[in-house]
């Protein structure tokens, strides 16, 4: 079972990091960047040991396989095609299921719809309780895939996808996470069945050591601009570990020689996976200033730069979060 340790709210504000040198930085933090960095973490720390219960009650229900399947509802869901319980007339107590055309073992793919039948009530109550969620689900080798809340699949996904070809899944999986760990998906990418740009929690569920499932959380973009950078005053741009943009301010964002940040829609279904274009990418940037910056804040270890752009001089500092991998740009006039 993975563990996480539970820190209060106070305490990470308060305490990052134990050497000198990191230690020099948090003093000179600015309070509001301090707690907006603290914010996110302790909340992204409360979506771990959320995932961490679902998986217990799902090795609850492999362990008592034999109890869950005599009491199973077997009419719950009507499979029709690939897909039950799509939307637009989903009963919305019920996850959409998606059954690729690429899953052969269709005995065992029945068996895991009435052993997993169960979770929908889990997965819709870790909805309501979180509101930086936009959706929970699991997918499996087998090809079947349980999501809540339901969603228009017909319209969104081919009948012959093969969801352990996308990160959501594989970098969960044996091969890219032999130590079974949680893993954040922080650079963040497009959801397929319609949630724009997210990032994702998975965590591997096993039992009697075989990889079932991966379950996974979906935190949209939009919820960290609601919940995090709207309650801060400063200019702020959150990059990920590649360079590329996740979220920020306007103004920084215009700052930074950056098009305006706008959450992708698409009428075509996605067939690979999507990450943010290269134009948010600030190693890519247009801009040799803007280059020159995040090559000395990202690779040569620097905290501030001044970034001349026009006719203004921009004041930038940064700062790492430890959760994510990202980083915590602040941009002011100088």
């Amino acid at each position: 079972m993975k563990r996480f340790g539970f820190l209060p709210l106070f305490i990470l504000i308060f305490t990052f990091s134990c050497g000198s040198k990191e230690e020099k930085l948090s003093s000179e933090m600015p309070m509001e960047i301090q707690t907006f960095i603290s914010l996110i973490e302790y909340d992204f720390e409360l979506l771990e040991q959320e995932i961490e219960k679902i998986e217990t009650t799902i090795l609850d229900l492999f362990s008592n396989k034999e109890d869950v399947l005599k009491n199973a509802d077997r009419l719950k869901y009507k499979i029709e095609g690939t897909f039950a319980n799509a939307a637009p007339n989903a009963d919305p107590k019920k996850s959409t299921l998606y059954i690729p055309t690429t899953g052969l073992d269709k005995e065992a793919v029945e068996e895991m719809i009435y052993l997993t039948n169960p979770l929908d009530d889990v997965f819709k109550k870790v909805l309501k309780d979180n509101d930086v969620i936009t959706q929970v689900y699991f997918n499996s080798a087998i090809q079947l895939n349980r999501l809540y809340p339901p969603y228009d699949a017909r319209t969104m996904l081919d009948p012959d996808l093969d969801v352990t070809s996308f990160n959501f899944y594989y970098k969960a999986d044996e091969k890219n996470n032999p130590n079974r760990d949680l893993v954040w998906v922080d650079e963040i990418y497009i959801d397929p069945v319609g949630k724009g740009w997210v990032l994702s929690l998975l965590n591997p569920i096993y039992f009697e050591d075989q990889l079932k499932m991966v379950l996974a959380f979906d935190i949209s973009i939009n919820s960290i601009l609601e919940n995090y950078l709207a309650k801060t005053s400063r200019q702020l741009v959150i990059i990920d570990q590649t360079g590329t943009v996740v979220a920020g301010k306007p103004k920084a964002i215009e700052a930074l020689s950056l098009p305006p940040l706008k959450n992708h829609t698409y009428l075509q279904t996605i067939t690979l996976d999507s990450f943010r274009p290269e134009e948010y990418n600030l190693f890519k940037s247009k801009s040799r200033e803007v280059r020159k910056m995040i090559s000395h804040l990202m690779l040569a270890g620097g905290t501030n730069y001044d970034l001349e752009e026009g006719l203004e001089i921009y004041e930038v500092k940064s700062y790492d979060m430890k959760r994510l991998n990202w980083l915590i740009l602040d941009v002011a006039i100088k």
